[in-house]
């Protein structure tokens, strides 16, 4: 912009500068008439009533987020406390937007939204709880189960190492599928 002034000079610079400003100003404004015009509002008066129902959404769709955040950090406790000191700080009108660290060092992954996809009208509600936790599609859970209780009933047990050689994935998740499968039981340990 300062070169521009340099060839302008003050007076042209002030109109290019408020008419830069005049353009961003009506470009925002067509992009919200387009939303309107998407959500099929077609008056003012339409749009106002649009606008309140919007804004109570996003509310909810936060507090909904909220929620969410919170049950991932619930069993961390160290991660538990540093969030509810955040949403102090948020209440109390500091907007602080540190993230929250887990005693492991790393933030979690948010859990697995598991609307619309495919095998989750098979799962039980624990089982729907693991897959999110885990962040596992329930058809590739179902296949492991089914691989892990075949072979649990072929041997009569199941080790972790066992399970582990069957479904190549990730060391933690198939920790924790183990460990789901033992404690519901679907499989069994080997006694020592």
């Amino acid at each position: 912009m300062r070169r521009f002034a340099r060839i302008l000079g003050a007076t042209n610079h002030d109109r290019f500068i408020e008419s830069h400003a005049l353009e961003l100003e009506l470009r925002r404004e067509i992009k919200r008439l387009q939303e309107y015009r998407k959500a099929g509002i077609k008056t003012f008066q339409s749009s106002k009533i649009y606008d309140r129902l919007k804004k109570s959404r996003d509310e909810e769709r936060l507090k909904r987020n909220m929620l969410s955040e919170v049950l991932q950090y619930i069993h961390d406790g160290n991660a538990c406390q540093q969030w509810l000191k955040r949403q102090a700080a948020i209440d109390a009108g500091l907007h602080q937007i540190a993230p929250i660290v887990s005693s492991s060092g790393r933030r979690s992954a948010p859990p697995l939204d598991l609307t619309g996809l495919p095998g989750t009208e098979k799962l039980n509600d624990k089982e729907k709880e693991l897959c999110q936790v885990v962040r596992l599609v329930p058809g590739a859970y179902l296949e492991y189960k089914a691989a892990l209780v075949n072979e649990c009933n072929k041997q009569g047990s199941l080790r972790l190492a066992q399970a582990r050689a069957l479904i190549k994935i990730d060391v933690n998740k198939t920790r924790k599928i183990y460990d789901f499968l033992l404690q519901e039981g679907y499989i069994i340990k080997p006694q020592p």
